[in-house]
Protein backbone atom coordinates (compact mmCIF):
# COMPACT_ATOMS: atom_id res chain seq x y z
CA UNK A 1 0.00 0.00 0.00
CA UNK A 2 1.32 3.74 -0.86
CA UNK A 3 0.06 6.44 0.99
CA UNK A 4 0.50 10.21 0.05
CA UNK A 5 -0.62 13.75 0.60
CA UNK A 6 -2.65 15.89 -1.84
CA UNK A 7 -4.78 18.97 -0.61
CA UNK A 8 -4.80 17.98 3.17
CA UNK A 9 -6.45 14.70 2.46
CA UNK A 10 -4.75 11.31 2.18
CA UNK A 11 -5.16 8.77 -0.18
CA UNK A 12 -4.55 5.29 -0.25
CA UNK A 13 -3.55 3.33 -3.36
CA UNK A 14 -3.07 -0.64 -4.32
CA UNK A 15 -1.70 -1.59 -7.77
CA UNK A 16 -4.50 -4.03 -9.31
CA UNK A 17 -2.68 -6.51 -11.55
CA UNK A 18 -5.65 -7.85 -13.19
CA UNK A 19 -5.81 -5.22 -15.50
CA UNK A 20 -2.86 -3.73 -17.38
CA UNK A 21 -3.33 -0.63 -19.52
CA UNK A 22 -0.36 -0.15 -21.28
CA UNK A 23 2.46 2.71 -19.68
CA UNK A 24 1.58 6.05 -19.65
CA UNK A 25 3.95 8.60 -20.99
CA UNK A 26 4.73 11.53 -18.99
CA UNK A 27 2.81 14.06 -21.01
CA UNK A 28 -0.19 11.38 -21.05
CA UNK A 29 0.32 11.43 -17.02
CA UNK A 30 0.19 15.33 -16.30
CA UNK A 31 -2.61 15.45 -18.84
CA UNK A 32 -4.56 12.38 -17.09
CA UNK A 33 -4.11 14.38 -13.87
CA UNK A 34 -5.66 17.44 -14.97
CA UNK A 35 -8.65 15.20 -16.22
CA UNK A 36 -9.11 13.72 -13.13
CA UNK A 37 -8.13 16.81 -10.72
CA UNK A 38 -11.58 18.73 -12.74
CA UNK A 39 -13.71 15.21 -11.41
CA UNK A 40 -13.21 15.92 -7.84
CA UNK A 41 -9.98 17.81 -6.90
CA UNK A 42 -8.12 14.96 -4.87
CA UNK A 43 -7.31 12.67 -7.12
CA UNK A 44 -3.70 11.15 -7.49
CA UNK A 45 -1.89 9.04 -10.30
CA UNK A 46 0.03 6.14 -8.83
CA UNK A 47 3.00 5.48 -11.71
CA UNK A 48 5.17 4.09 -8.74
CA UNK A 49 5.45 0.46 -10.85
CA UNK A 50 5.15 2.46 -14.35
CA UNK A 51 1.73 0.46 -15.36
CA UNK A 52 0.26 3.74 -14.85
CA UNK A 53 -2.41 1.95 -13.09
CA UNK A 54 -4.73 3.89 -11.04
CA UNK A 55 -5.67 2.65 -6.81
CA UNK A 56 -9.20 0.56 -6.58
CA UNK A 57 -10.24 1.81 -3.00
CA UNK A 58 -9.43 5.52 -2.38
CA UNK A 59 -10.90 7.62 0.14
CA UNK A 60 -14.03 9.39 0.24
CA UNK A 61 -13.69 13.05 -2.38
CA UNK A 62 -10.70 10.45 -4.71
CA UNK A 63 -11.02 8.16 -7.84
CA UNK A 64 -9.64 4.76 -8.01
CA UNK A 65 -8.53 5.34 -11.52
CA UNK A 66 -8.11 2.87 -14.81
CA UNK A 67 -6.00 3.88 -17.58
CA UNK A 68 -7.24 2.09 -21.06
CA UNK A 69 -6.02 1.85 -24.18
CA UNK A 70 -7.70 -0.53 -25.92
CA UNK A 71 -11.27 -2.38 -26.44
CA UNK A 72 -10.48 -5.17 -24.86
CA UNK A 73 -8.78 -3.17 -21.87
CA UNK A 74 -11.99 -1.16 -21.45
CA UNK A 75 -14.40 -4.29 -21.33
CA UNK A 76 -12.21 -5.49 -18.34
CA UNK A 77 -12.11 -2.20 -17.05
CA UNK A 78 -16.28 -1.59 -16.67
CA UNK A 79 -16.86 -5.24 -15.66
CA UNK A 80 -15.02 -4.57 -12.52
CA UNK A 81 -16.03 -0.67 -11.57
CA UNK A 82 -17.75 0.32 -8.63
CA UNK A 83 -18.45 3.50 -7.40
CA UNK A 84 -15.54 6.28 -7.32
CA UNK A 85 -13.83 4.98 -10.38
CA UNK A 86 -12.35 6.99 -13.07
CA UNK A 87 -11.53 4.97 -16.55
CA UNK A 88 -9.68 7.13 -18.50
CA UNK A 89 -9.63 6.73 -22.75
CA UNK A 90 -6.34 6.93 -24.19
CA UNK A 91 -6.86 8.49 -28.10
CA UNK A 92 -7.60 5.95 -30.25
CA UNK A 93 -10.48 4.17 -31.86
CA UNK A 94 -12.42 1.66 -29.68
CA UNK A 95 -14.22 -0.89 -31.53
CA UNK A 96 -16.42 -4.12 -30.54
CA UNK A 97 -18.63 -6.31 -32.88
CA UNK A 98 -21.46 -4.93 -29.80
CA UNK A 99 -21.84 -2.98 -27.02
CA UNK A 100 -19.66 -1.99 -23.91
CA UNK A 101 -22.17 -3.25 -21.35
CA UNK A 102 -22.23 -1.49 -18.19
CA UNK A 103 -24.24 -3.18 -15.97
CA UNK A 104 -25.64 -3.35 -12.66
CA UNK A 105 -22.92 -0.88 -11.82
CA UNK A 106 -24.31 1.71 -9.56
CA UNK A 107 -22.22 4.90 -8.39
CA UNK A 108 -23.58 7.71 -6.20
CA UNK A 109 -23.55 11.35 -6.37
CA UNK A 110 -20.58 11.92 -4.75
CA UNK A 111 -18.31 8.94 -6.15
CA UNK A 112 -20.13 8.50 -9.87
CA UNK A 113 -18.34 5.69 -12.02
CA UNK A 114 -17.06 7.86 -14.96
CA UNK A 115 -16.01 7.05 -18.45
CA UNK A 116 -13.70 9.57 -19.58
CA UNK A 117 -11.34 10.14 -22.66
CA UNK A 118 -8.24 11.21 -21.79
CA UNK A 119 -8.55 14.41 -24.54
CA UNK A 120 -12.13 14.84 -25.49
CA UNK A 121 -13.21 13.73 -29.06
CA UNK A 122 -10.11 11.63 -29.45
CA UNK A 123 -11.29 8.27 -27.87
CA UNK A 124 -13.44 7.31 -30.95
CA UNK A 125 -16.06 4.25 -30.41
CA UNK A 126 -16.10 2.93 -34.25
CA UNK A 127 -17.65 0.08 -36.03
CA UNK A 128 -20.31 -2.52 -34.29
CA UNK A 129 -19.26 -0.61 -30.96
CA UNK A 130 -21.48 1.11 -28.50
CA UNK A 131 -22.76 1.98 -24.98
CA UNK A 132 -25.35 0.07 -23.27
CA UNK A 133 -26.05 1.41 -19.60
CA UNK A 134 -28.45 -1.05 -18.33
CA UNK A 135 -29.61 -1.24 -14.84
CA UNK A 136 -27.30 0.94 -13.28
CA UNK A 137 -27.29 5.00 -11.88
CA UNK A 138 -24.47 7.73 -11.17
CA UNK A 139 -22.53 6.65 -14.78
CA UNK A 140 -21.23 9.27 -16.53
CA UNK A 141 -19.70 9.28 -20.25
CA UNK A 142 -17.60 12.08 -20.56
CA UNK A 143 -15.61 13.25 -24.13
CA UNK A 144 -16.14 10.32 -26.70
CA UNK A 145 -16.48 10.45 -30.06
CA UNK A 146 -19.28 8.46 -31.33
CA UNK A 147 -18.20 6.99 -35.48
CA UNK A 148 -19.75 3.62 -35.08
CA UNK A 149 -22.10 2.67 -37.62
CA UNK A 150 -24.79 0.15 -37.86
CA UNK A 151 -26.29 0.66 -34.05
CA UNK A 152 -26.99 3.57 -31.77
CA UNK A 153 -24.42 4.79 -29.77
CA UNK A 154 -25.71 4.95 -26.29
CA UNK A 155 -28.80 3.23 -24.89
CA UNK A 156 -29.43 3.81 -21.12
CA UNK A 157 -31.96 0.77 -20.08
CA UNK A 158 -33.41 0.64 -17.00
CA UNK A 159 -30.85 3.33 -15.59
CA UNK A 160 -31.56 6.49 -13.71
CA UNK A 161 -28.94 9.73 -12.79
CA UNK A 162 -26.90 8.81 -16.03
CA UNK A 163 -25.11 11.49 -17.55
CA UNK A 164 -23.64 11.64 -21.61
CA UNK A 165 -22.04 15.08 -21.67
CA UNK A 166 -19.32 16.58 -24.06
CA UNK A 167 -19.26 14.21 -26.39
CA UNK A 168 -19.76 14.16 -30.33
CA UNK A 169 -22.04 12.01 -32.00
CA UNK A 170 -21.36 11.53 -35.94
CA UNK A 171 -22.30 8.18 -37.18
CA UNK A 172 -21.27 6.20 -40.33
CA UNK A 173 -24.56 6.22 -41.85
CA UNK A 174 -25.48 3.01 -43.98
CA UNK A 175 -29.02 3.82 -44.57
CA UNK A 176 -30.79 1.57 -41.87
CA UNK A 177 -32.87 3.33 -39.40
CA UNK A 178 -30.91 4.02 -36.02
CA UNK A 179 -31.92 6.45 -32.74
CA UNK A 180 -28.86 7.57 -32.26
CA UNK A 181 -29.47 8.06 -28.03
CA UNK A 182 -31.96 6.22 -26.69
CA UNK A 183 -33.39 6.61 -23.29
CA UNK A 184 -35.46 3.47 -21.83
CA UNK A 185 -36.73 0.97 -18.95
CA UNK A 186 -38.53 0.49 -16.50
CA UNK A 187 -37.74 3.09 -13.88
CA UNK A 188 -35.45 5.23 -15.94
CA UNK A 189 -35.29 8.60 -14.60
CA UNK A 190 -33.45 11.85 -13.76
CA UNK A 191 -31.14 11.18 -16.66
CA UNK A 192 -28.84 13.65 -18.21
CA UNK A 193 -27.69 14.59 -21.99
CA UNK A 194 -25.69 17.76 -21.72
CA UNK A 195 -23.51 20.07 -23.91
CA UNK A 196 -23.29 17.32 -27.02
CA UNK A 197 -23.14 17.94 -30.94
CA UNK A 198 -25.24 15.54 -33.17
CA UNK A 199 -24.93 15.77 -36.12
CA UNK A 200 -24.67 15.78 -39.89
CA UNK A 201 -26.85 13.04 -40.58
CA UNK A 202 -28.59 11.84 -43.27
CA UNK A 203 -30.49 8.68 -42.45
CA UNK A 204 -34.00 8.20 -40.94
CA UNK A 205 -34.04 7.87 -37.40
CA UNK A 206 -33.57 10.08 -33.97
CA UNK A 207 -30.68 11.51 -32.64
CA UNK A 208 -32.64 11.24 -29.09
CA UNK A 209 -35.37 9.37 -28.08
CA UNK A 210 -37.23 9.17 -24.93
CA UNK A 211 -39.00 6.06 -24.55
CA UNK A 212 -39.98 4.18 -20.97
CA UNK A 213 -41.28 0.82 -20.19
CA UNK A 214 -44.93 -0.63 -20.59
CA UNK A 215 -47.27 2.59 -20.40
CA UNK A 216 -44.69 4.90 -18.42
CA UNK A 217 -42.38 7.45 -20.08
CA UNK A 218 -38.97 8.04 -18.79
CA UNK A 219 -39.57 11.07 -15.29
CA UNK A 220 -37.05 13.80 -14.81
CA UNK A 221 -35.13 13.32 -17.72
CA UNK A 222 -32.91 16.67 -19.26
CA UNK A 223 -31.56 17.60 -22.51
CA UNK A 224 -29.73 21.27 -22.62
CA UNK A 225 -26.37 22.97 -24.28
CA UNK A 226 -26.83 20.47 -27.05
CA UNK A 227 -25.80 21.62 -30.68
CA UNK A 228 -28.03 19.53 -33.25
CA UNK A 229 -27.39 20.33 -36.99
CA UNK A 230 -27.78 19.48 -40.42
CA UNK A 231 -29.87 16.30 -40.37
CA UNK A 232 -31.30 15.44 -43.97
CA UNK A 233 -34.41 15.88 -45.67
CA UNK A 234 -36.50 12.41 -45.01
CA UNK A 235 -39.56 11.07 -46.87
CA UNK A 236 -40.78 8.81 -44.80
CA UNK A 237 -41.72 9.70 -40.80
CA UNK A 238 -39.76 9.04 -37.97
CA UNK A 239 -36.58 11.37 -38.60
CA UNK A 240 -37.27 13.90 -35.26
CA UNK A 241 -33.75 15.23 -33.96
CA UNK A 242 -35.65 14.92 -30.30
CA UNK A 243 -38.12 12.38 -29.73
CA UNK A 244 -39.72 13.06 -25.63
CA UNK A 245 -42.30 9.74 -25.50
CA UNK A 246 -44.26 7.41 -27.79
CA UNK A 247 -48.02 7.56 -28.61
CA UNK A 248 -48.23 4.53 -26.03
CA UNK A 249 -46.65 6.27 -23.61
CA UNK A 250 -48.61 9.89 -24.33
CA UNK A 251 -51.43 9.49 -21.36
CA UNK A 252 -47.62 9.54 -18.92
CA UNK A 253 -46.24 12.07 -17.44
CA UNK A 254 -42.47 12.99 -18.15
CA UNK A 255 -41.62 16.08 -16.17
CA UNK A 256 -39.42 16.24 -18.95
CA UNK A 257 -36.85 19.56 -19.83
CA UNK A 258 -35.31 20.35 -22.77
CA UNK A 259 -33.49 23.28 -22.59
CA UNK A 260 -30.51 25.47 -23.73
CA UNK A 261 -29.94 23.66 -26.84
CA UNK A 262 -29.21 25.15 -30.95
CA UNK A 263 -30.99 23.08 -33.73
CA UNK A 264 -29.29 24.21 -37.32
CA UNK A 265 -30.99 23.08 -40.43
CA UNK A 266 -32.57 19.92 -38.82
CA UNK A 267 -34.69 19.20 -41.82
CA UNK A 268 -35.35 15.45 -41.42
CA UNK A 269 -39.06 15.06 -39.96
CA UNK A 270 -41.81 18.29 -40.18
CA UNK A 271 -41.54 17.62 -35.98
CA UNK A 272 -37.97 18.88 -35.36
CA UNK A 273 -39.10 18.07 -31.38
CA UNK A 274 -42.29 16.09 -31.02
CA UNK A 275 -44.01 15.55 -27.76
CA UNK A 276 -45.50 12.37 -27.16
CA UNK A 277 -45.97 12.55 -22.77
CA UNK A 278 -46.90 15.48 -20.35
CA UNK A 279 -46.08 17.89 -17.88
CA UNK A 280 -42.66 18.57 -20.07
CA UNK A 281 -41.03 21.94 -20.31
CA UNK A 282 -39.23 23.10 -23.91
CA UNK A 283 -37.49 26.37 -23.20
CA UNK A 284 -34.69 28.68 -24.04
CA UNK A 285 -33.96 26.85 -27.24
CA UNK A 286 -32.57 28.40 -30.16
CA UNK A 287 -34.06 27.09 -34.11
CA UNK A 288 -32.10 28.14 -36.97
CA UNK A 289 -33.78 27.40 -40.39
CA UNK A 290 -34.80 23.99 -39.52
CA UNK A 291 -37.77 23.12 -42.15
CA UNK A 292 -39.88 21.91 -39.38
CA UNK A 293 -42.09 22.51 -35.95
CA UNK A 294 -41.71 21.87 -32.35
CA UNK A 295 -45.18 19.75 -32.33
CA UNK A 296 -47.06 19.08 -28.81
CA UNK A 297 -47.79 15.88 -30.76
CA UNK A 298 -49.70 13.70 -27.81
CA UNK A 299 -49.70 14.38 -23.66
CA UNK A 300 -51.46 16.89 -22.00
CA UNK A 301 -50.10 20.17 -19.71
CA UNK A 302 -46.66 20.79 -21.45
CA UNK A 303 -45.40 24.05 -21.25
CA UNK A 304 -43.25 25.91 -24.50
CA UNK A 305 -41.86 29.04 -23.22
CA UNK A 306 -38.67 31.32 -24.01
CA UNK A 307 -37.20 30.29 -27.13
CA UNK A 308 -36.53 31.89 -30.04
CA UNK A 309 -37.30 30.40 -33.25
CA UNK A 310 -35.63 32.48 -36.70
CA UNK A 311 -35.85 31.88 -40.85
CA UNK A 312 -34.58 33.12 -43.80
CA UNK A 313 -37.42 33.82 -44.82
CA UNK A 314 -36.86 31.86 -47.90
CA UNK A 315 -36.27 28.08 -46.85
CA UNK A 316 -39.80 26.16 -47.45
CA UNK A 317 -41.44 25.00 -43.71
CA UNK A 318 -39.78 26.09 -41.58
CA UNK A 319 -42.39 26.95 -38.42
CA UNK A 320 -42.74 27.71 -34.76
CA UNK A 321 -45.16 25.37 -33.17
CA UNK A 322 -47.93 22.53 -33.43
CA UNK A 323 -50.30 22.06 -30.61
CA UNK A 324 -52.85 19.21 -30.00
CA UNK A 325 -54.19 18.35 -26.63
CA UNK A 326 -54.77 19.61 -23.21
CA UNK A 327 -53.50 22.75 -21.52
CA UNK A 328 -51.08 23.31 -23.30
CA UNK A 329 -49.13 26.43 -22.70
CA UNK A 330 -47.25 28.60 -25.31
CA UNK A 331 -45.26 31.93 -24.34
CA UNK A 332 -42.62 34.31 -24.47
CA UNK A 333 -41.07 32.80 -27.59
CA UNK A 334 -39.23 35.05 -30.38
CA UNK A 335 -40.39 34.39 -34.15
CA UNK A 336 -39.43 35.45 -37.07
CA UNK A 337 -38.96 35.03 -41.10
CA UNK A 338 -40.39 31.97 -40.83
CA UNK A 339 -42.29 30.21 -43.95
CA UNK A 340 -44.94 27.85 -41.84
CA UNK A 341 -47.29 28.68 -39.15
CA UNK A 342 -45.55 30.56 -36.70
CA UNK A 343 -48.29 29.05 -34.09
CA UNK A 344 -50.83 26.89 -34.76
CA UNK A 345 -53.36 25.75 -32.50
CA UNK A 346 -54.50 22.87 -34.68
CA UNK A 347 -58.04 21.28 -35.16
CA UNK A 348 -58.20 17.68 -34.60
CA UNK A 349 -59.29 14.47 -35.74
CA UNK A 350 -60.22 12.14 -32.64
CA UNK A 351 -61.97 14.33 -29.51
CA UNK A 352 -61.20 12.86 -26.15
CA UNK A 353 -63.32 15.26 -24.43
CA UNK A 354 -62.33 18.17 -21.68
CA UNK A 355 -60.58 15.70 -19.30
CA UNK A 356 -58.91 13.31 -22.17
CA UNK A 357 -60.91 10.48 -20.90
CA UNK A 358 -62.69 9.14 -23.92
CA UNK A 359 -60.61 6.86 -25.23
CA UNK A 360 -59.07 3.85 -26.27
CA UNK A 361 -55.31 2.70 -26.95
CA UNK A 362 -56.33 2.90 -30.47
CA UNK A 363 -57.19 6.43 -30.60
CA UNK A 364 -53.10 7.11 -29.13
CA UNK A 365 -52.03 7.63 -32.58
CA UNK A 366 -54.48 10.14 -33.38
CA UNK A 367 -54.47 14.48 -33.64
CA UNK A 368 -56.27 14.77 -30.23
CA UNK A 369 -58.66 18.17 -30.05
CA UNK A 370 -57.37 20.70 -28.58
CA UNK A 371 -58.74 21.92 -25.26
CA UNK A 372 -57.71 25.39 -22.93
CA UNK A 373 -54.76 25.73 -24.58
CA UNK A 374 -52.87 29.21 -24.17
CA UNK A 375 -50.72 31.24 -26.40
CA UNK A 376 -49.40 34.10 -24.66
CA UNK A 377 -47.09 37.04 -24.70
CA UNK A 378 -45.17 35.69 -27.84
CA UNK A 379 -43.50 37.79 -30.71
CA UNK A 380 -44.28 36.83 -34.61
CA UNK A 381 -42.03 39.13 -37.16
CA UNK A 382 -42.00 39.21 -41.51
CA UNK A 383 -43.16 35.58 -41.47
CA UNK A 384 -45.60 34.68 -43.96
CA UNK A 385 -47.95 33.61 -41.44
CA UNK A 386 -48.89 34.17 -37.39
CA UNK A 387 -50.78 32.29 -35.23
CA UNK A 388 -53.47 30.07 -36.93
CA UNK A 389 -56.18 28.53 -35.24
CA UNK A 390 -57.88 24.90 -36.32
CA UNK A 391 -55.33 24.55 -39.77
CA UNK A 392 -56.68 21.25 -40.01
CA UNK A 393 -58.59 18.27 -39.83
CA UNK A 394 -62.17 18.33 -37.62
CA UNK A 395 -62.60 19.27 -34.27
CA UNK A 396 -61.91 23.08 -33.57
CA UNK A 397 -60.08 23.97 -30.47
CA UNK A 398 -61.99 24.66 -27.20
CA UNK A 399 -62.02 26.94 -24.46
CA UNK A 400 -58.07 28.02 -25.72
CA UNK A 401 -56.79 31.60 -24.60
CA UNK A 402 -55.14 33.73 -27.78
CA UNK A 403 -53.90 36.89 -25.32
CA UNK A 404 -51.13 39.47 -25.12
CA UNK A 405 -49.19 38.58 -28.71
CA UNK A 406 -48.10 40.46 -31.19
CA UNK A 407 -47.90 39.44 -34.86
CA UNK A 408 -46.22 42.11 -36.91
CA UNK A 409 -46.07 40.52 -41.44
CA UNK A 410 -46.28 41.93 -44.32
CA UNK A 411 -48.34 39.54 -45.93
CA UNK A 412 -50.78 36.46 -45.18
CA UNK A 413 -53.71 36.71 -42.14
CA UNK A 414 -52.32 37.56 -38.29
CA UNK A 415 -54.69 35.78 -37.02
CA UNK A 416 -56.02 33.41 -38.98
CA UNK A 417 -59.57 31.40 -37.26
CA UNK A 418 -59.80 28.87 -39.88
CA UNK A 419 -61.92 26.55 -37.51
CA UNK A 420 -64.04 28.83 -34.67
CA UNK A 421 -65.74 27.71 -31.48
CA UNK A 422 -65.10 29.94 -28.43
CA UNK A 423 -61.52 30.93 -28.17
CA UNK A 424 -60.57 34.06 -26.14
CA UNK A 425 -58.90 37.02 -27.64
CA UNK A 426 -57.63 39.79 -25.31
CA UNK A 427 -54.56 41.93 -25.29
CA UNK A 428 -53.09 40.84 -29.00
CA UNK A 429 -51.36 43.58 -31.27
CA UNK A 430 -51.20 42.97 -35.18
CA UNK A 431 -49.84 44.93 -37.52
CA UNK A 432 -48.53 45.22 -41.46
CA UNK A 433 -51.32 43.16 -42.83
CA UNK A 434 -54.60 42.01 -42.88
CA UNK A 435 -54.95 41.34 -38.83
CA UNK A 436 -57.77 38.67 -39.13
CA UNK A 437 -60.38 37.08 -40.45
CA UNK A 438 -62.64 36.81 -38.10
CA UNK A 439 -64.13 40.73 -36.85
CA UNK A 440 -62.14 41.57 -33.31
CA UNK A 441 -62.49 44.06 -31.05
CA UNK A 442 -60.07 46.24 -30.76
CA UNK A 443 -59.91 45.02 -26.76
CA UNK A 444 -58.80 41.76 -28.41
CA UNK A 445 -56.58 42.95 -31.31
CA UNK A 446 -55.16 45.80 -31.88
CA UNK A 447 -54.54 46.80 -35.43
CA UNK A 448 -51.40 49.41 -34.07
CA UNK A 449 -47.85 49.34 -34.92
CA UNK A 450 -46.36 48.32 -32.15
CA UNK A 451 -42.91 50.93 -32.58
CA UNK A 452 -40.49 47.90 -32.69
CA UNK A 453 -36.34 48.41 -33.05
CA UNK A 454 -33.39 46.07 -33.84
CA UNK A 455 -31.37 45.16 -30.98
CA UNK A 456 -28.59 43.15 -31.94
CA UNK A 457 -30.32 41.15 -34.64
CA UNK A 458 -33.68 40.92 -32.65
CA UNK A 459 -37.77 43.04 -33.31
CA UNK A 460 -38.01 44.60 -29.76
CA UNK A 461 -40.36 47.08 -28.51
CA UNK A 462 -39.25 50.99 -28.23
CA UNK A 463 -39.44 53.36 -25.58
CA UNK A 464 -42.81 54.40 -26.88
CA UNK A 465 -44.48 51.28 -28.04
CA UNK A 466 -48.25 50.73 -27.37
CA UNK A 467 -47.24 47.44 -26.74
CA UNK A 468 -45.50 48.91 -22.96
CA UNK A 469 -47.87 48.24 -20.09
CA UNK A 470 -50.65 47.18 -22.12
CA UNK A 471 -50.86 43.50 -21.44
CA UNK A 472 -54.43 42.36 -20.18
CA UNK A 473 -55.61 39.50 -18.12
CA UNK A 474 -54.38 37.23 -15.48
CA UNK A 475 -51.42 34.38 -16.74
CA UNK A 476 -49.26 34.24 -13.41
CA UNK A 477 -46.78 31.96 -15.00
CA UNK A 478 -45.33 34.74 -17.33
CA UNK A 479 -43.01 36.30 -14.92
CA UNK A 480 -40.17 37.33 -17.22
CA UNK A 481 -39.45 37.86 -20.86
CA UNK A 482 -37.39 36.55 -23.43
CA UNK A 483 -34.80 37.43 -22.49
CA UNK A 484 -34.82 36.74 -18.67
CA UNK A 485 -35.54 39.85 -17.69
CA UNK A 486 -38.63 39.90 -14.81
CA UNK A 487 -41.47 41.74 -15.72
CA UNK A 488 -43.61 43.72 -13.92
CA UNK A 489 -46.68 45.53 -15.75
CA UNK A 490 -46.27 43.35 -18.19
CA UNK A 491 -45.77 44.53 -21.79
CA UNK A 492 -47.47 43.21 -24.77
CA UNK A 493 -45.10 40.42 -26.70
CA UNK A 494 -42.31 38.45 -25.57
CA UNK A 495 -40.05 41.54 -25.24
CA UNK A 496 -40.16 43.17 -21.99
CA UNK A 497 -39.18 46.80 -22.33
CA UNK A 498 -36.37 47.40 -20.09
CA UNK A 499 -32.45 48.40 -20.01
CA UNK A 500 -31.60 45.61 -17.38
CA UNK A 501 -28.74 43.34 -17.90
CA UNK A 502 -29.90 40.50 -20.89
CA UNK A 503 -30.07 37.32 -19.70
CA UNK A 504 -30.88 35.20 -22.71
CA UNK A 505 -30.48 35.44 -26.55
CA UNK A 506 -30.35 33.47 -29.45
CA UNK A 507 -27.66 30.22 -28.98
CA UNK A 508 -24.91 30.30 -31.38
CA UNK A 509 -22.54 27.16 -31.60
CA UNK A 510 -19.83 28.55 -29.21
CA UNK A 511 -22.40 28.42 -26.36
CA UNK A 512 -23.07 24.97 -26.49
CA UNK A 513 -21.80 21.67 -27.35
CA UNK A 514 -18.60 19.75 -26.18
CA UNK A 515 -16.44 22.52 -26.54
CA UNK A 516 -18.46 25.49 -25.15
CA UNK A 517 -18.09 27.12 -21.94
CA UNK A 518 -20.98 28.92 -20.11
CA UNK A 519 -22.02 30.18 -16.57
CA UNK A 520 -25.60 28.60 -15.86
CA UNK A 521 -28.26 30.84 -14.51
CA UNK A 522 -31.56 28.37 -14.40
Amino acid sequence: MIRKKMLGLTLCMSLTASLMPTVVMAAEKAEADAAAASVTGNVYWDNSNGTGLYGDLPYVGSFAIVYVSNSEQLTAAIAKVSAGTLIILADGSYTNSGPFVVQSKNGTKEKPILIRALHRGKAEITGGAYFEVKGSSHIILDGLKFTNTDNTSVVLDASNNVRVTRSTFALKENGKTLKWLQIKGQNSHHNRIDHNEFGPRRDLGQMISIEGHGSQVSQYDTIEYNYFHDSAHQTANGGETIRVGLSGLSMSDGFITVQHNLFVNCNADPEVISVKSGHNTIRYNTFINNAGQVTARHGHNNSYYGNFFIGDGVKPGVGGFRLYGNDQKVYNNYLANLTADAISIDGGDFDAGPEGKEYTNANLTAHWRIYRAQVTNNTVVNSTTGIVLGRSYKFAPVDSVVANNIVKNSSGTLYNEVKQVNTAFEGNIGYGSTVGNVPRTEAEIRNVDPLLVEVNGLHKISANSPAIDAAVGSYPYVTEDMDGQKRSANDVGADEYSKRLVWRAPLTPAHVGPNSIHIPID
